[in-house]
């Protein structure tokens, strides 16, 4: 099994590394000798202290309280073929101790995500303490996924699940084993035409379709609904103070990137994502309303996930019926809920309220191994900038290029030195508490550094939509002070 770590080892920018067999050989995660002794002197940095790379702010705004929560850590997984090797050769019994003793921890992921709470912050806190545990623990197996789709037909009930694990073995194949996220990608860039086939300078085919292996997709639903159950919906696990009438309450939604080298070998080090020479490998996973935006090159705003809101005519399929709408005028499912899918919400459970995770998967990165005329083959164009996860307090608030435009061009006001990803994540979040009415929702922002850092045009393209709510904002709180 892989583990979690908050934190990362960093070679000091003066330290010359030693170039012999003893120190590069049995190594574990690129930073211990032979004997388990670190080979030469490190800087670890705590992720959530390492504001030039890694911003984070969250607020309760104008709520009485804070539900919204959010995590960062750097997973430390098997190589994929270690793992393949060891699900593949190896009995069920087996495989636990093979995983523990004979898989190297070698690959380095990156993982960020967003929590937005409702009910109580207890779904939420949950998530950010223990879900990127969950993930790296998981073993993922086709026999170990259908045993917990048939613990939910049994415990949690209802036609949902019975329908679901009556027919697993399409289930499996349609979201597991055959989809290589190339229909998201579709929805994403329809608008765009070209080979599917991209090449490296060498000649070598980069398959940006096929970024996610069928093993890699089985972590993410086995280790997010598993959680769910057994953390969120299981009222043995639950306090009485977080029950009514015997059943938990309180949920949450999750968006989450998981960043790592798109050549396995160059993320055995763990500072990969700081100045990566390459192309990076971005998976997304999306469950209810939180959002992922990116900025290109340009500063234009892409949004890398789909909302699960009862609006949506996918989910309406998915789940069939149960919608109503409030006397706003807003559609909720089961008359109570703004979002189809979450963590927790045992209530709406039997009726498809699930945690099941839209996986998405994107290239990005360093284009200067590309050829030129590969680099327009990529979803973004290649050289991004950074990434946002943000939750509805903001994204009701601004929209994407807004979001963007109000990091980019306090960037460029303040310049690089001053505002860091720390900085700007937390002039988002004053932003927003300063044009929210008195009933705006908690406001969390977490930013991500990419290669092309600072490097976008000089332009602001919703400066004045972001001046007049910041002035309508300004007359609201001063009526309410009179």
């Amino acid at each position: 099994m892989g583990k979690a770590q908050s934190f990362v080892y960093l070679k000091p920018a003066n330290l010359v590394l030693r170039q012999s067999n003893k120190v590069t050989s049995n190594v574990n995660n690129g930073l211990t000798g032979q004997h388990g002794k670190r080979s030469s002197p490190m800087l670890r940095v705590n992720l959530s202290k390492f504001p030039s790379f890694i911003g984070h702010s969250s607020s309760r705004i104008n709520r009485r309280t804070n539900e919204d929560t959010y995590s960062i850590n750097m997973l430390k997984l098997p190589t994929s073929g270690s793992e393949l090797s060891c699900i593949r050769n190896k009995t069920i019994a087996d495989k636990k101790s093979h995983w523990e003793t004979q898989l190297p921890l070698k690959k380095s992921v990156l993982n960020l995500s967003v929590f937005d709470g409702h009910g109580g912050d207890r779904v939420s806190k949950l998530l950010s303490m223990q879900l990127h545990n969950e993930v790296v623990a998981t073993l993922p197996s086709r026999e170990a996924f259908f045993k917990l789709l048939g613990q939910y037909k049994d415990v949690v009930g209802g036609e949902y699940w019975e329908k679901i694990y009556d027919k697993r073995e399409q289930y499996f194949e349609r979201f597991i084993a055959n989809c290589n996220t190339k229909q998201e990608q579709v929805l994403f860039e329809s608008g765009k035409s070209g080979s599917r086939m991209l090449f490296d300078s060498w000649g070598n085919i980069i398959d940006k379709t096929s970024l996610l292996s069928e093993n890699e997709r089985l972590r993410l639903f086995s280790s997010y609904l598993n959680f769910d159950f057994k953390y969120c919906c299981n009222v043995n696990n639950v306090s009485e103070n977080d029950k009514v009438d015997g059943i938990p309450v309180g949920g949450s939604t999750a968006s989450s990137i998981f960043i790592t080298s798109y050549h396995e070998e160059a993320s055995f080090d763990e500072s990969f994502f700081i100045s990566p020479e390459g192309l990076l490998k971005l998976v997304v996973t999306q469950v209810g309303d939180t959002k992922i935006v990116l900025c290109d090159k340009n500063g234009i705003a892409h949004s890398l996930t789909r909302m699960h809101h009862p609006s949506s005519s996918r989910e309406s399929k998915r789940l069939g019926m149960g919608f109503q709408t409030d006397s706003f005028g807003d559609t909720r499912f089961l008359a109570n809920f703004a979002n189809t899918r979450s963590f927790g919400d045992s209530v709406g459970k039997q009726e498809g309220l699930s945690c099941e995770p839209d996986i998405y998967s994107y290239l990005i990165g360093n284009t200067r191994s590309l050829p030129h005329s590969e680099i327009s083959k990529l979803q973004f164009g290649g050289d991004e900038c950074f990434v946002c996860l943000i939750t509805d307090g903001v994204s009701d608030l601004l929209s994407d290029q807004e979001l963007v435009d109000l990091i980019t061009s306090t960037v460029n006001l303040r310049g690089l030195k001053k505002a860091t990803p720390q900085f700007v994540s937390e002039e988002v979040v004053r932003f927003i508490a300063a044009i929210g009415g008195r009933h705006a929702d908690n406001a969390t922002c977490l930013v991500l550094r990419l290669p092309n850092w600072g490097n976008w045009p000089s332009i602001d393209r919703t400066g004045a939509i972001r001046e007049e709510k910041l002035m309508a904002g300004s007359s609201g709180s001063d009526r309410s002070n009179v």
